[in-house]
């Protein structure tokens, strides 16, 4: 049976059971994220709604049984549903993904940074960011201006002109997990490793507040940005599957 999650500690037991998938989830437990996010669970299953960004996250884990109990009776119409692969199947009939991308989860392992000039990015910045972002088909969908709060966005400019981004998705000191991402290379600057840049000095910034689990999502048909994150020292960890996707069925 369905059940609303209230309590800290019983929702962080549950998600350290698989802290690799659970990274960014862990994360929505810090005061300021958590009132943003509905937790449900079911047997050994357990699903996080998260109303921070537009696109609206849908996380699930557990066995297939409780994953599809889960998704059944979710009180929600559509989201961006995070799927374990071996779960895919517990969702049809239940939810049809508009679009799905098979993704890979990459944890950092040894870092081996490269080094270059960067650029502390803060809120003031923001109005860059997103028109950055806005130069790329579908960048920065998970981007939202709170995210330049964590003080670890780092970009590169050029004449003046910021041409290259990294930030991060979510940063818990009290969890010890960030989940580095909105990396994003202007077109006409690509090819040059100014994404490794942007991205090493991200990590440093995270490393500094002592967090050791760190993490990042990539589209498995993106061979270039895995070889270059793996010049770092990310290694991919599983697959999974994310996209938009819409209810077949009443909860």
């Amino acid at each position: 049976m369905l059940q609303r999650l209230t309590d800290k500690n019983t929702i962080r037991r549950i998600l350290n059971t698989n802290r690799h998938w659970a990274l960014y989830a862990l994360a929505d437990l810090d005061d300021g994220m958590f009132e943003q996010s509905e937790w449900w669970g079911c047997g050994n299953g357990l699903a996080l709604v998260f109303h921070g960004i537009s696109i609206r996250p849908i996380f699930v884990m557990g066995d297939s049984v409780n994953v599809r109990e889960l998704l059944s009776a979710l009180p929600l119409e559509s989201g961006y549903l995070n799927l374990p692969i071996d779960n895919v199947a517990a969702a049809d009939g239940i939810f049809t993904y508009r679009q799905r991308h098979e993704m890979c989860r990459m944890i950092l392992q040894e870092f081996v940074p490269r080094i270059g000039e960067t650029n502390r990015l803060s809120m003031n910045d923001c109005p860059e960011v997103e028109a950055l972002f806005a130069s790329g088909n579908g960048a920065g969908i998970a981007f939202a201006p709170a995210q330049l709060a964590t003080g670890v966005f780092r970009g590169i400019r050029e004449n003046g002109e910021l041409i290259a981004v990294a930030g991060a998705h979510v940063v818990s000191v009290q969890e010890g997990v960030v989940g580095v991402g909105n990396v994003f290379v202007r077109e006409d600057r690509r090819c040059r490793g100014l994404a490794q840049v942007v991205l090493s000095a991200t990590v440093e910034a995270v490393r500094s507040k002592g967090i050791q689990t760190v993490g990042l999502n990539v589209a498995c048909e993106n061979a270039t940005a895995i070889h270059a994150y793996e010049k770092l020292g990310f290694r991919t960890q599983f697959h999974y599957y994310e996209g938009t996707a819409e209810r077949a069925t009443a909860p």
